[in-house]
């Protein structure tokens, strides 16, 4: 026990120090954890020396990593990706499974062997693929959509692909002792099986669980909760073992009942903790597993065999995404991503060896494979959009530039639109519904073409295209437009729309809306005028309402917030290329904003001449024009009578406010 202890305590320590070292360097913890699992390895250091024992443990972790996915994905969450995850998910898994099953023949592989070990090299690592994703900010994005989706099809599948380890090692004659046989007797008892778990699941989803977990609750007992979970979770994985199954089955079958559940947040809550420290085990146990002396005496085949994976599975995933209609770009960013072989290929692989279908030197390779790929993840994701620019210029990117020409052909915009908007989320639609109520023309370009199809069935001006490229922002006029506002939640994206815009209108008012205020300094560098970052506005929000709730006075508090904004802005108009600047008065005057201001019956302007209402002399503001009738006259002369009904443009010092005027 006490050496058990201290090879947990070591790990523990090199888990941190990964940890540390990866966060550092902005690579996915995972990554360090494999590199501290081979350096503390038996073939390595030999650090850790109950690596049995270390490894049970890391069973569990995978256990739990299962019950977490089952917990995350919904039913709402396959109906809301259903085309991705339908199209894109068995376009990607089967495709890349053919692909690498006749291939591998030409290793000496059995063809039982190479099937089995085509879907094994199929899966991507969603630990690894999703945490980069998240720290790039992309998860929301058309392509991140993809990704995930494609995923959870991977993880779902990697169930049954381990179910037919023992199948078709009985099919090859393989099986080793215990193993199971093959025949048409063992395939109709595991279908029994997985009936007899169907319907198992089916009532524990609607009577079991729901009932189990109402009489925790009432307790409100957090110990109890917590306990419960873990009940449910190891006692339906122990139940679908018994019956010959797998536990990792069992355990995401339970975090799928529960997913379904008004507690399945909680769940989640509770479990990821322990989730977190098990799947470290896990992934420094797969390091540990790494024989050094396979991998330097066999460098040069174990890189060809890299190499040709990650040049198959790009274009396969990339495929997948252009199935489900992405643009070229999109869907190179998804193929770059879902390029390593993944976690599960090697619990997969780890299932083909115990049901004696592998043997262990095909563990070893499948091993290599997978540490080298996932090293190389976040070297491909950095480059797959330089990659995606240099494409679009061949015939595969015209053909895909012509694809989406067809789908905006016909519905280009007859008139040009003074704002167009990229990008159909919230803010994109409450901008879209003001400029309607204000009678401003304005476009849109999204790149959900579900999104596209339900709005224009309400009537609405929105296009479906990728407007990172040149021809689609030609298409809808944005050289004519007069103010283009991107709000879409990919960064790389949001940065090539604005260099474009920029060539193309370079008289245009660009506002973009980000999520973080790291991206304000390269978007402003290229030609953005004003750049929202939802981290500095929150931010006002917050100390704006915790200072009204202190009574501080509401004119200190809008100083306050001038102050924030002033900074920034400045900060902002410091970094702009000098052709960005001449456009814009506020670079050279910066206490001087803008405001339009309705006349109404009662203002005491009405009635009066520009110069005799003075408002030069006696509020400080200068009119730059009137509108009218829907008609502007622009810089207008002091003698223009003012009416109810119109509309002044005025610019005035920041600390006026027309309200109290």
């Amino acid at each position: 026990m006490q050496s058990l202890l201290l090879d947990l305590v070591t790990i523990f320590a090199l888990s941190v120090t990964a940890a540390v070292v990866c966060h550092r360097l902005r690579l996915p913890s995972a990554i360090g954890l494999l590199l501290a699992g081979v350096i503390a390895g038996p073939h390595a250091l030999q650090l850790v020396r109950n690596a049995h024992e270390i490894e049970l443990l890391a069973e569990i972790g995978v256990v739990l990593l299962l019950f977490v996915i089952g917990l995350e994905i919904s039913i709402a969450d396959l109906e809301r990706l259903k085309r991705f995850f339908a199209i894109g998910g068995t376009v990607q898994l089967f495709g890349t499974a053919a692909v690498v099953t006749l291939l591998l023949p030409l290793t000496g592989l059995v063809p039982q062997q190479s099937v089995y070990l085509g879907f094994v090299v199929a899966l991507s690592s969603t630990a690894i693929v999703l945490r980069l994703l998240q720290d790039r900010g992309e998860l929301e994005t058309p392509h991140g959509r993809s990704i995930l989706s494609i995923l959870i099809y991977q993880d779902i599948g990697v169930v049954p692909v381990m179910l037919t380890a023992p199948l078709l090692a009985g099919m090859a004659g393989l099986a080793s002792k215990g193993g199971g046989g093959g025949g048409l007797a063992d395939l109709g008892a595991l279908l029994f099986k997985v009936l007899l778990v169907a319907a198992f699941c089916y009532s524990a989803y609607r009577w079991i669980v729901p009932w189990v977990l109402e009489c925790i609750t009432r307790t409100r007992s957090s110990e109890a909760f917590l306990l419960g979970v873990f009940m449910l979770c190891v006692g339906i994985a122990v139940l679908t073992q018994t019956l010959g199954l797998s536990l990792a089955l069992g355990a995401f079958l339970a975090g799928f009942i529960l997913s379904e559940s008004d507690y399945s947040h909680q769940a989640v809550a509770v479990m990821l903790p322990f989730r977190d420290v098990l799947m470290s085990l896990f992934f420094i146990s797969i390091g540990m597993l790494l024989d050094l002396k396979v991998l330097a005496g066999n460098l040069g085949p174990m890189l060809l065999l890299t190499a040709v994976v990650l040049l198959i599975k790009p274009l396969i995933a990339a495929s997948a995404s252009l199935a489900v209609g992405l643009p070229l770009r999109q869907a190179v960013l998804s193929g770059m991503a879902l390029a390593q072989v993944g976690e599960f290929s090697l619990v997969a692989t780890k299932a083909g060896v115990s049901a004696g279908l592998l043997s262990q030197e095909v563990f070893q390779s499948v091993l290599v494979v997978a540490v080298l790929s996932m090293l190389a993840t976040p070297l491909l994701i950095q480059a797959a959009p330089k990659l995606a620019e240099q494409l679009a210029s061949t015939p595969l990117g015209r053909w895909s530039d012509r694809r989406t020409r067809q789908g905006l052909a016909g519905t280009a915009p007859q008139e040009a639109p003074s704002v167009l908007i990229v990008g159909f989320g919230v803010t994109g639609r409450n901008l879209a519904a003001s400029c309607r109520r204000c009678e401003v023309p304005y476009a849109v370009v999204e790149l959900n073409s579900a999104l596209v199809r339900n709005a224009r069935s309400e009537g609405l001006p929105i296009y479906y295209g990728d407007a990172s490229q040149p021809a689609i922002l030609e298409l809808v006029r944005a050289h004519q437009a007069r103010a283009i506002v991107v709000v879409i939640d990919d960064p790389g994206a949001a940065r090539r729309i604005v260099e474009l815009a920029r060539r193309l209108a370079p008289g245009a008012f660009i506002l973009v809306r980000t999520r973080y205020l790291r991206e304000v300094e390269p978007l402003t560098q290229l030609g953005a005028d004003e750049v929202i970052a939802d981290e500095l506005e929150v931010s006002i929000e917050v100390f704006s309402r915790v200072l009204a709730r202190m009574l501080v006075p509401r004119e200190r508090i809008k100083e306050l917030i001038g102050d924030v904004r002033g900074d920034w802005r400045r900060m902002a108009r410091s970094l702009a290329p000098e052709a960005t600047r001449v456009h814009d008065l506020r670079v050279v005057l910066p206490d001087l904003v803008t405001h339009s201001i309705p006349l109404r019956e009662d203002n005491p302007w009405v009635g009066q001449t520009i110069a005799s209402s003075r408002l030069r002399d006696d509020h400080g503001v200068m009119v730059l024009a009137v509108q009218r009738s829907g008609a502007t006259l622009a810089n207008p002369r002091g003698d223009v009578k003012l009416q109810a009904g119109d509309v002044l443009f005025i610019i005035s010092p920041v600390q006026w406010d027309p309200v109290l005027s």
